[in-house]
C-alpha cells in the first residue's frame, strides 16, 4: 500500500511537468499562429489573434490532460479494487482453512471425549468390581456405600446444591471407602475396638482412596469425597486436620451421611441405634465433629420422614 502511494505521487509530479511543458508549447504555437494569422487576417488585431489561438490550444491541452487524468484514476481504482478482491480472496481462503481445522479439531475433540468417557466408565467399572470384592469380605461394606450415597444426595438436594455436585455424589459416593481394599481382614473384621496401631491403618484409607481414584483426573470436589470425608468440623479429623469451611462442603455432607449410616448399622463392636437416636447424636456433636448446618438438614429430613437408609445388620 505504501509503495502504491509512492508511485501515485511520482505520477502526479510527472503530470505537472508535462502540463507545464504543454502550456509552454501552447504559448509558443499560439505566438507563431498569431503572427501568421496577423498577416493573413488583417481584420483581427495581433493581440486578439494571440488570445484566441492560445485559448483554443489551452482548452485542447486541458481536455487532453483531464481525459488522461480520468484514465489514470480509472486505472488506479481498478488496481485498488483488484487489490481489495485479492485481499478478500486471501481472507476467505484463511477462513476456509480455519473452518477445516476447526472441523478436524472438533472431530478429534469428540473422539477424545468419547475415549475419555469410555476409559472412565471402564475404570469405574473396575473399581466397582473391587468394591464388590470388598463387600464379599465385609457384610457392612456391602450396603454402606450405596446407603451413605442415598442419604448424602437427600441432604444435598434439600440444601439446594447445584446439580453437578449432586451428580458427583451419585457417581462417586458408592466408592468413597474404596481405600479400605488395602486394609487386612484381621483389622476389617475385628470384633473388638481397634488398637491404636490398627486404627492408624484404618485412617490411611481416605488417602488410599484418593490415590486410587486419581488416574481419572476427577475434579477437586470428587477427590475431596475420598480424601476428606473423615475430617471434623473442629479440626480433629484425618488425614489433613482440616476444620470448619476449609473442609469441602461435599465432604462435610458425606461425613454426616457416613456417620448416620454407621450409627444405625450393626457392627461387631457396637449395636445399631434407632434412626431418631442417631440423628440426635449427630445434632449433639454439631459444631464439634459435624457441620452444624448439614446436621440440621439431616434432622429436618428425619423429621419429614425422608430418610430411607437401611442400616447394615
Amino acid at each position: 500500500m505504501i509503495r502504491a502511494f509512492s508511485r501515485d505521487a511520482d505520477e502526479r509530479r510527472k503530470e505537472i511537468v508535462w502540463l507545464a511543458l504543454a502550456l509552454v508549447a501552447a504559448l509558443a504555437l499560439a505566438l507563431f499562429l498569431a503572427l501568421t494569422l496577423g498577416y493573413q487576417v488583417p481584420t483581427h488585431s495581433y493581440e486578439d489573434s494571440v488570445t484566441l489561438v492560445g485559448l483554443v490550444i489551452f482548452l485542447g491541452c486541458a481536455i487532453a490532460y483531464f481525459a488522461s487524468k480520468e484514465k489514470q484514476q480509472r486505472q488506479l481504482n481498478q488496481s485498488l479494487v483488484q487489490s481489495l478482491q485479492g485481499a478478500v480472496r486471501e481472507l476467505n481462503d484463511r477462513v476456509a482453512h480455519f473452518d477445516e481445522l476447526t472441523r478436524t479439531n472438533g472431530e478429534l475433540s469428540d473422539a477424545l471425549a468419547r475415549l475419555q468417557d469410555e476409559l472412565e466408565r471402564n475404570y469405574l467399572g473396575t473399581l466397582t468390581v473391587l468394591m464388590k470384592t470388598l463387600d464379599a469380605r465385609d457384610d457392612y461394606t456391602a450396603l454402606h456405600g450405596e446407603e451413605v450415597t442415598a442419604v448424602a444426595v437427600a441432604i444435598a438436594e434439600r440444601m439446594g446444591l447445584e446439580q453437578g455436585l449432586v451428580e458427583l455424589l451419585e457417581r462417586f459416593g458408592p466408592l468413597h471407602d474404596v481405600g479400605k481394599i488395602g486394609i487386612p481382614d484381621r483389622i476389617l473384621h475385628k470384633a473388638h475396638p481397634l488398637q491404636e496401631q490398627e486404627a492408624a491403618v484404618v485412617r490411611e484409607h481416605p488417602e488410599m482412596g484418593a490415590t486410587i481414584i486419581a488416574p481419572l483426573r476427577p475434579c477437586a470436589d470428587a477427590i475431596a469425597m475420598f480424601r476428606s470425608h473423615h475430617e471434623r468440623w473442629d479440626g480433629g479429623g484425618y488425614p489433613d486436620g482440616l476444620a470448619a469451611e476449609a473442609i469441602p462442603l461435599i465432604a462435610r455432607i458425606l461425613c454426616v451421611a457416613d456417620a448416620y449410616h454407621a450409627m444405625i448399622s450393626q457392627r461387631p463392636y457396637q449395636s445399631a441405634r434407632e434412626r431418631q437416636q442417631a440423628v440426635r447424636e449427630i445434632v449433639a456433636n454439631a459444631g464439634n465433629q459435624f457441620d452444624p448446618h448439614v446436621a440440621g438438614v439431616l434432622a429436618a429430613l428425619e423429621s419429614d420422614g425422608l430418610l430411607k437408609a437401611r442400616g447394615a445388620r
